[in-house]
């Protein structure tokens, strides 16, 4: 893996902080930031998916709702409906 440097500024307490940290864990202040950074990226990634997730739920959710409106209520089941949509939105020959 390559690795690529860089430097950052940083308050001279938050220093003190890592460096404090580092040493009490026997870790490399570089160590002590990479393990915050991929956390903190990590954090965000996830933040960022399951905020597109809740998007595309929600979105579904209205459509649902809009269908209800338009056709009034259906006996069959979510599952039996999904499954329908599902068939009508393969292409033929599937």
């Amino acid at each position: 893996m390559s690795v690529d440097k860089f430097s950052i500024s940083l308050p001279e307490d938050l220093v003190a902080d890592v460096d404090d940290l580092a040493h009490s864990e026997g870790l490399t202040r570089s160590a002590i930031i990479r393990e915050a950074t991929t956390d903190y990226v990590t954090k965000r990634k996830l933040t960022t998916r399951e905020a597109q997730r809740r998007e595309r739920i929600d979105s579904a959710i209205d459509a649902f709702k809009g269908i209800s409106a338009e056709w009034g209520p259906d006996e069959r089941s979510v599952t039996e409906i999904l499954d329908e949509i599902r068939r009508e939105s393969e292409p033929a020959g599937e």
